[in-house]
């Protein structure tokens, strides 16, 4: 790597390829050349590092610690390339068939996503869009190496090399059942503390914002379900007394599907904003320009 000017760029396609799919044939079909090309490539990129990077376990090609400290800014560096390649040309949405991986968290598809594929498709019909869940702690790299081109999340700590744009907030509402026996088009305080409640989260424990409000008058509530998916929690509601709030825009979607009762939390609760995140490296982008807008439009808050 001393002698970059003869180096050859396209055996870090190799690399990069070997080392996400695990071996020379599904690195070989992953960029349309032959094995024996693969291999060769491999060879080489062994005799230039002077490691093995990869040896084989069962049908896997497993890395070597020189290819795991390598693999992360190989695909930085590549992620540039693209990122300089693109925005050197035009990027005409009727005409792309690139695909796009936004990071979205299991309780913001719902009623994201699906706008967002729309709209896209609408304007970009040859293009794919990924939905792609992510660990928060792994966005800075997953944003960095192109397993996401965008992601949407809510305030996260400040990092140099994060870009963001704020969306907006919007309230919480309560659900509850049609028939309920004491909700009928609004709910008091005294209610909503006397009934038990769910809460849908991926975390497997810790208080909803919900709780975290309660606190701070002094008052607590009964959570008798913890669930996994709001649509989860929707469907104990159909059949129970339990009280479930979330974002008006999820409920909106549910109930669309299944109508419930939707009522004003009675209670003031400070909502988190969200806001879609690029990497600094993406800026320039084009295409994720064009994306970004689109988000932008879909689903800032009015």
């Amino acid at each position: 790597m001393r002698h970059l000017a003869r180096f050859d760029l396209n055996l870090l396609r190799v690399f990069d390829a070997i080392f996400v799919k695990g071996g020379v044939s599904a690195a070989a079909r992953h960029l349309n050349l032959s094995q024996p090309a693969i291999s060769h490539a491999l060879a080489k990129l062994r005799d230039v590092f002077g490691d093995p990077l990869f040896v084989r376990q069962g049908n896997r090609l497993v890395p070597t610690s020189v290819a795991r400290a390598l693999a992360a800014p190989v695909r930085e560096a590549l992620r540039g390339l693209d990122v300089a390649l693109d925005a050197a040309t035009s990027f005409d949405p009727a005409e792309t068939g690139r695909e796009f991986r936004i990071g979205v968290r299991l309780s913001g598809e719902m009623p994201r996503f699906a706008s967002l594929v729309s709209r896209v498709r609408s304007e970009a019909p040859n293009a794919a869009l990924a939905s792609v869940t992510f660990r928060r702690r792994d966005l800075v790299m997953m944003l960095a190496n192109g397993d996401l081109d965008l992601a949407l999340d809510v305030a996260l700590p400040a990092d140099e090399r994060l870009c963001r744009h704020y969306l907006g907030t919007e309230p919480l509402v309560v659900v509850a059942r049609k028939g309920h026996p004491r909700v009928d088009g609004a709910i008091d305080l005294d209610t909503y503390l006397a009934l038990d409640h769910i809460i849908a989260t991926a975390r497997p424990h810790g208080p909803g914002i919900e709780d975290m409000a309660l606190d701070r008058l002094g008052l607590t509530r009964r959570v008798a379900v913890r669930c996994q998916h709001a649509i989860t929690a929707w469907q104990i509601v159909a059949t129970s007394d339990m009280l479930f709030a979330l974002p008006r825009s999820h409920a909106a979607v549910l109930d669309a599907m299944w109508p419930m009762q939707l009522v004003d939390l009675p209670l003031p609760v400070e909502p988190g904003g969200s806001f879609v995140y690029w990497h600094q490296a993406a800026q320039t982008d084009p295409g994720l320009g064009w994306l970004r807008a689109i988000i932008v439009d879909e689903l800032a808050a009015a």
